[in-house]
C-alpha cells in the first residue's frame, strides 16, 4: 500500500535546489507558501536562499530573484521599478502577506493567473529557467508552466518610461477567485505618432496579442472613434479565441470580457485628448 506521508526536504542554496530536483521525483517547490494549497508528497521548501533574493538594477532592465517579496520590490518605491509592476504589487492581498508573498510565487501560481502576471506580460519580463543540466531566459508570454525538474530564479524586467503606464486590478479585493483579472495599459507617443503600445489582461483569461498592438501602432493621435471601435471588436475576438477551451464558466467569461473591453475603452480614450 502506498504511502500518503508528506517529506518535506529544506535547500540552503541554488546547487541544493538543483540537486534536490535531480534526485527526487515529482518533487514540488514552496517559497512563502501564502496559497492555501496543501504540501505535495515531496515538497521542497526555499525561502530565504540568497540566490533568489537578489535585486539586481542595470541600464536597462532591472532583475528580481524569484523569492523576493512584494514588499521588497514595494520598497524600492515607485521611481525606481515600472510603474505598473509597482501599482500591481500594491494591490496584491495585505502587508503581512506582501512580506511573504513572492514575485515567482505569483508568476507559478496553480489556477488563474495571479495580480502581477499581465504587468510582466506587458513589459515583456523574461524567466530564468535552471535545471539540473541547463538554464536558459524565456519570454514570460511564451511561458506555460515550469517544466519538470526546473525552477524559476530570476526575473528580467525591462525598465523603459512609457507616457501611459495604466495598471488595475478588477474581482474581490484581497483574495484571487475566478472573478479577478489583471489589466495592464503601456503607450508611448512620439510627434504625434502612436510609437509603442503593449495591452495585457489575466487571469482565468489571459491575453496579450501583438498583433492587435500593431493595428495601432504608427497612428496618428488623437485616436478617432472609428479606430477604437475597430480595436475594441479585435480585442472581443481575441479574447473569445483565448476563452475558447475553458468549459462550463460561461458567466464568469463574459464578465471578464466586459471588464476587459471596458478597460480597454478607458484606455484608448486616454489617446484621444
Amino acid at each position: 500500500m502506498a504511502s500518503n506521508k508528506t517529506t518535506v526536504y529544506y535547500a540552503k542554496s541554488l546547487n541544493d535546489v538543483l540537486f534536490h530536483l535531480k534526485t527526487i521525483p515529482q518533487l514540488k517547490i514552496y517559497g512563502g507558501c501564502t496559497a492555501s494549497e496543501k504540501l505535495s508528497l515531496s515538497s521542497l521548501i526555499i525561502s530565504k536562499i540568497n540566490d533568489f533574493l537578489l535585486i539586481d538594477k542595470h541600464e536597462h532592465f532591472i532583475e528580481f530573484g524569484a523569492g523576493v517579496t512584494l514588499s521588497q520590490i514595494l520598497n524600492l518605491g515607485r521611481k525606481r521599478i515600472p510603474t505598473v509592476l509597482y501599482d500591481a504589487a500594491e494591490t496584491v492581498a495585505y502587508p503581512f502577506i506582501r512580506n511573504a508573498a513572492t514575485i515567482g510565487g505569483n508568476i507559478c501560481a496553480e489556477g488563474i493567473h495571479h495580480t502581477l502576471y499581465a504587468p510582466l506580460l506587458a513589459l515583456d519580463a523574461q524567466l530564468e529557467i535552471q535545471s539540473p543540466t541547463s538554464s536558459s531566459f524565456i519570454p514570460i508570454i511564451k511561458f506555460d508552466k515550469v517544466p519538470e525538474n526546473s525552477i524559476i530564479s530570476r526575473i528580467r524586467i525591462p525598465s523603459e518610461e512609457w507616457d501611459i503606464a495604466l495598471f488595475r486590478r478588477t474581482g474581490p479585493e484581497n483574495v484571487i477567485s475566478d472573478a479577478s483579472a489583471s489589466f495592464a495599459f503601456l503607450a508611448d507617443t512620439s510627434k504625434g505618432i502612436l510609437s509603442d503600445l503593449r495591452i495585457a489582461f489575466s487571469g482565468l483569461v489571459s491575453i496579450r496579442s501583438k498583433e492587435l498592438e500593431n493595428n495601432l501602432i504608427g497612428s496618428k493621435l488623437p485616436l478617432t472613434d472609428k479606430e477604437i471601435q475597430f480595436m475594441l471588436a479585435e480585442a472581443s475576438d481575441k479574447f473569445a479565441k483565448s476563452a475558447a477551451n475553458i468549459r462550463g464558466k460561461n458567466d464568469i467569461i463574459s464578465l471578464l470580457e466586459a471588464q476587459f473591453l471596458n478597460l480597454l475603452s478607458d484606455s484608448f480614450s486616454m489617446l484621444t485628448l
